[in-house]
């Protein structure tokens, strides 16, 4: 059943639909209303007349609507849909075989896009665990192991590249944990220098330094009963190192200033983008700081050795921001799948949710397209990216979306032989849409 908005001024026009679109909603719509109701009532399809309603306005209202046209006979029908119909019928409608055959593709093509949606609702709901999403055989197994070792081991290290997902793998990891019902505190190894560190972490009694005026409690007296991320590790200054290893080792700390020892009672969670075994023979990382962190290590994959979990990765994120921000944006486009498919991800899951949350706002339909994917520059150098990210996009090294987008099109207009008209109705674009894109990218037959 598809959703009409019927906006007919010939009443023997009108006579003659009525039997055909029995079995579908169908809502009058006044000229003056037609974009109010196609804002708010989210239809399939608008059936106008020639002449009495502007295209682009419906198109603005929401660019996802199908539009068919009826208009006098002489109408150059092909002008039509060059201008946004899906389809042209004359008035006298002498032929409404091909009308219904029209509005059965059309409710074919929907019922579809319902069909994928709930697919992936409910792919999401099985591969989705404490905010960590994947079905991707190596993201499966990570989760596993961390259901084995949460319970149990202390002092855990998370590894892999910046946006891979560290942040939320430890507030997993806390979860699971016998201290998952305590604080969940958060301390940047990187942001802090000279005293601030340990003041930070340890706390600091009135008088310890100058600028001292109060007793101040710190991260680890704050994360008791609880957990400690201690993120980015790799950048934990060496000086420091050795204050830090006395925790791992004794459990114990002293804040500045205090005479007395007090206990880390807390699980301890370090995170890095670095390597800390490269780290050990640089010098920058100590070798017993390093065996005291390495018994259980979590390495997380980076987007591109994982290319399976963006079309749930995607619409995880949408969901998010639909429900954060209550704008209607259903889903995300065969096309714009596609692309997002063959990206090379440099900024991994951070830059994805990035990706998605713009183009959602950027939609002013029901559906994320190739239109409003945000241009994104690799900055990775084509001769460091990994094989497994070539072999996985199909690219010969790294690109831009707007390449990936470029190639998509070129695509499929050879697909199409060259037909423009039938090229933008696969990408889910209009007609208008994909010529500016083949101006932008200089495209020619």
């Amino acid at each position: 059943m598809l959703k009409i908005l019927f906006s007919i001024r010939s009443a023997s026009l009108a006579e003659k639909l009525k039997p055909l679109l029995a079995g579908h909603e169908v809502e009058i719509a006044a000229e003056g209303r037609m974009a109010e109701l196609v804002r708010g009532k989210n239809p399939d399809l608008a059936l106008i007349e020639e002449g009495t309603l502007d295209f682009s306005m419906i198109k603005r209202a929401d660019p996802r609507i199908e539009i068919i046209v009826f208009g006098p006979g002489e109408i150059d029908a092909v002008n039509t849909v060059r201008r946004g119909a899906s389809a042209y019928f004359p008035v006298s409608l002498e032929n409404p075989e091909k009308f219904e055959d029209t509005l059965r593709g059309m409710e074919d093509f929907f019922e579809a896009k319902k069909e994928t949606l709930e697919l992936e609702r409910q792919l999401l709901s099985k591969y989705t665990f404490s905010g960590i999403v994947g079905k991707n055989p190596e993201m499966l197994n990570i989760i596993s192991r961390m259901k084995s070792v949460a319970p149990y081991y202390k002092v855990i290290t998370i590894m892999g590249e910046t946006g891979t997902g560290k942040e939320v793998t430890a507030r997993a990891l806390h979860s699971l944990s016998p201290a998952g019902a305590g604080p969940f505190t958060i301390c940047n190894c990187g942001g802090l220098v000279g005293e601030l560190i340990e003041s930070e972490m340890f706390g600091h009694r009135k008088g310890a330094f100058t600028g001292a005026v109060s007793d101040k409690k710190g991260l680890f007296e704050a994360a008791s009963g609880g957990t400690i991320l201690l993120d980015e590790m790799g950048e934990m200054p060496l000086r420091f190192q050795s204050h830090f290893l006395r925790v791992l080792q004794d459990g114990e700390y002293r804040p500045l200033g205090a005479q007395r020892l007090r206990k880390a009672d807390c699980r301890i969670i370090a995170a890095t983008n670095k390597d800390l075994a490269k780290g050990v023979r640089k010098g920058t990382f100590r070798k017993d700081l390093y065996y005291r962190l390495a018994p259980i290590v979590i390495q997380l994959p980076p987007l591109r050795d994982r290319m399976d979990d963006i079309p749930l990765l995607s619409r995880f994120f949408l969901d998010r921001f639909t429900e954060r921000t209550g704008k209607q944006v259903k889903g995300i486009s065969i096309p714009a799948k596609t692309v997002l498919m063959n990206y090379s991800w440099p900024g991994n899951i951070r830059e994805l949710q990035n990706v998605i949350e713009q183009a959602a706002i950027m939609t002013a339909g029901t559906f994320i397209n190739i239109t409003e994917l945000p241009v994104l520059s690799d900055v990775q150098d084509a001769d460091t990216l990994p094989a497994a990210a070539k072999s996985a996009s199909g690219l010969s090294g790294a690109r831009t979306m707007d390449e990936v987008l470029k190639d998509h099109i070129i695509h499929v207009l050879a697909q199409c032989k060259g037909n423009r008209t039938h090229a933008a109705k696969i990408l889910g674009v209009s007609r208008h849409a994909l010529l500016r894109k083949l101006e932008k990218y200089s495209i020619t037959d």
